[in-house]
C-alpha cells in the first residue's frame, strides 16, 4: 500500500523533501518557465525552509537534461581556502579536521554559482521572480515541521557555542512544530542576490559583507577564494544496465561507487541469479573502488575503465574487506530533489551543508552558515584526499537519471551522506529491474551499509519491514542491526518516472518533509 499516491500529470511534476519548495516549483512550471527556472525557484526555497540540510553556504550538483542537448554534468562544489593547509591543524595537535567551527576547513559555498550557471545556460524567467518565493518564505516565515524542529534540537548538541544559536535558537529556545519561524537576515540577503545578480555572493557588495561578517571568527577562507571559484560542466557518467543507460555525477562526486556496483551485478547476473548476498558483495567491492579513486579529478583523475565491464569482471575475483570497522553516526544532511516536463527536461539536483547545519559558523548579518564539507578531507599527505588549498574534497552527494533508447526514464537521487549509492542501487533495481512506479520504490523497506572512505564497513542496517529473506544470507558476510519503522538514517529520495504517453509520474520519500506536485496544464 503507497503511503501516498504519486504525482501524475501531462505537463510536469516537481519531487522534493519540502512542501512549500515544491509548490514553489510546480507553480513556476505552470506559469511558463522550464525545468531549469523551476529548479532554481526549488532550490532557493529548499535554502530557506531546509537550511538544516542545505542553504547558501553549501554546495550543489546537478544533472541537466533540456532542448534535446543530451545530459549536462554541473559542478557546483567549493574548494578550499588558501589558508587551509594540513600543518596548520598538525601543529596545533589535531589527527583530522574538526566537524565544526573555524577550523572546519570551511570552503567556498558553491550553491549559489551552481544558480547563475544554469541560469546564464538555461533561465528564461529573471533571477529576481525565481528568488521571490524563497525571500518571502524567509522574510514572513513558514511553520516548523517535526523534522526541521528535531534537526535544531539535535544540532544544539554540536553548535550552541556558535553564532548559529542567534538565529536558530530565538531568545535560546528551540522552535517547536507548528511555530513560524522568520529569517530576517537571510531574506536581506538573498534580496541582495536578487537586486545585484548572484555574482555579488563571490565578488562583489555581499561578498564584502561575507567576508566582514567572517572576520572575528578566524576561518581559513579569503576573498580571493570566492573570487577563484568556479562551476565544472561536462558529460556524466555512465553505464549501460539492464537495456538502459544510467548516468551518475562525476568526480569529485561518489556517483561512480553505484555505476561500478551496477556492472558488478550485471557480471553476476550473466552467470545465474542474484543473491540478496552477491547484492552486498558487489556493493563492498564497489565501495573499495570508491576509496581508492574518488576525489578531486584535478588531483587524480579516475581512469574511465574503472567503470566499464570489463573492469567489473576483474573485481569479481576480490575478496570485499567488510565487518572489522566501526559504527559510523554522522551520516550527513542533504536535500535531493528534481523536476521534469513531459518532453522529457529534467534537473535532478542535490545541495548540502554536509552535516546538519554545516559548521555552526554564520557570517554576520547574512542569515546562512557555511558548510563543514572540508572536514570530510584527510591531514595524511599520502592520501588521495588529502586537504588541499584550492582542491575539491571527495563528495558524497550525487544525482542521477535513466534513459532508454535516448528517452528520459527517470530522474532520483537521494540525500544519506556516505549511503547514497547504496539507496541508488535499491532505487534502479526497483524502477529499471522490478518496474515499480517511483512513490511504490520510495515507500519500500531500505538496507544501508554506513562508512566512509577512511573506514571499514561495520554493520548493515535495515528497516524492520525488510522482507527477511533478504537478510537470510547476509549475516555470514557482515552484521545486521535492525532499525523499526521508516528512518531518515536511509535517505530522504525523490523520483520521477516518464511513462512514454505523455504522461509524468513522481513521487516523495515518506521519511521527509516533501511532497511530489502535479504541474496543473
Amino acid at each position: 500500500m503507497l503511503t501516498r499516491p504519486n504525482a501524475m500529470s501531462t505537463k510536469g511534476v516537481v519531487a522534493s523533501s519540502s512542501t512549500q519548495a515544491s509548490i514553489v516549483g510546480a507553480r513556476i512550471l505552470r506559469s511558463g518557465g522550464n525545468v531549469v527556472d523551476a529548479a532554481i525557484a526549488t532550490s532557493a526555497v529548499l535554502a530557506v525552509t531546509q537550511n538544516n540540510l542545505c542553504g547558501l553556504g553549501g554546495d550543489m550538483f546537478a544533472l541537466v537534461r533540456i532542448n534535446g542537448k543530451g545530459i549536462s554534468d554541473y559542478n557546483a562544489s567549493g574548494r578550499a581556502g588558501k589558508f587551509a593547509v594540513p600543518d596548520l591543524y598538525l601543529k596545533q595537535g589535531h589527527t583530522s579536521i574538526p566537524p565544526r567551527g573555524e577550523l572546519s576547513a570551511i570552503t567556498v559555498p558553491g550553491l549559489v554559482s551552481g544558480w547563475k550557471k544554469l541560469h546564464s545556460d538555461y533561465g528564461s524567467m529573471e533571477i529576481r521572480d525565481l528568488l521571490a518565493p524563497a525571500i518571502d518564505l524567509a522574510r514572513n516565515g513558514f511553520p516548523v515541521t517535526q523534522n526541521y524542529s528535531e534537526s535544531i534540537r539535535v544540532s544544539a548538541r554540536y553548535l550552541s557555542e556558535y553564532n548559529w544559536s542567534q538565529i536558530f535558537m530565538p531568545a535560546g529556545q528551540i522552535p517547536e512544530p507548528g511555530d513560524i519561524f522568520r529569517q530576517a537576515d537571510l531574506a536581506s540577503t538573498m534580496e541582495t542576490l536578487a537586486a545585484e545578480g548572484l555574482d555579488t555572493f563571490y565578488k562583489g557588495y555581499l561578498n564584502d559583507r561575507i567576508m566582514k561578517g567572517l572576520q572575528k571568527h578566524n576561518t581559513l577562507i579569503s576573498p580571493d577564494d570566492f573570487a577563484r571559484h568556479s562551476v565544472t560542466v561536462g558529460n556524466p557518467i555512465f553505464t549501460d544496465y539492464l537495456g538502459t543507460r544510467v548516468y551518475e555525477t562525476s568526480p569529485n562526486s561518489q556517483g561512480a561507487a553505484a555505476l561500478v556496483w551496477l556492472n558488478i551485478l550485471e557480471e553476476i547476473s550473466s552467470e545465474g541469479r542474484v543473491l540478496p548476498e552477491d547484492m552486498i558483495r558487489a556493493g563492498l567491492i564497489a565501495y573499495e573502488e570508491r576509496a581508492r579513486w574518488i576525489t578531486d579529478p584535478e588531483t587524480l583523475k579516475m581512469p574511465g575503465r574503472i567503470i566499464t565491464k570489463e573492469y567489473a569482471s576483474e573485481l569479481l575475483s576480490r575478496n570485499p574487506e567488510g565487518d572489522r570497522g566501526r559504527e559510523n553516526r554522522d551520516g550527513g544532511d542533504t536535500t535531493y530533489f528534481t523536476v521534469a516536463d513531459s518532453e522529457g527536461n529534467a534537473v535532478s539536483m542535490i545541495q548540502s551543508n554536509y552535516m546538519g547545519f554545516g559548521s555552526g559558523i554564520v557570517p554576520d548579518g547574512t542569515g546562512f552558515v557555511m558548510q563543514n564539507r572540508g572536514c570530510y578531507f584527510s591531514l595524511n599527505p599520502d592520501h588521495h584526499n588529502a586537504l588541499k588549498p584550492g582542491k575539491r574534497t571527495f563528495h558524497t552527494l550525487c544525482a542521477a537519471m535513466v534513459e532508454k533508447d535516448g528517452s528520459l526514464l527517470h530522474s532520483f537521487g537521494t540525500m544519506g551522506g556516505d549511503i547514497q549509492p547504496q539507496i541508488h542501487i535499491q532505487l534502479i533495481q526497483m524502477l529499471v529491474k522490478d518496474g515499480y512506479d517511483p512513490q511504490r520504490a520510495l515507500d519500500a523497506p531500505r538496507w544501508a551499509i554506513p562508512f566512509s572512505i577512511y573506514e571499514k564497513p561495520a554493520q548493515l542496517i535495515h528497516e524492520s519491514a525488510l522482507d527477511q529473506g533478504f537478510l537470510n544470507g547476509i549475516g555470514n558476510i557482515i552484521k545486521v542491526k535492525r532499525i523499526e519503522g521508516y528512518s531518515s538514517q536511509f535517505g530522504h529520495a525523490q523520483a520521477i518516472s516518464l511513462l512514454g504517453n505523455g504522461v509524468v509520474m513522481g513521487g516523495a520519500d515518506p521519511r521527509g518533509d516533501g511532497i511530489a506536485l502535479p504541474v496543473v496544464p
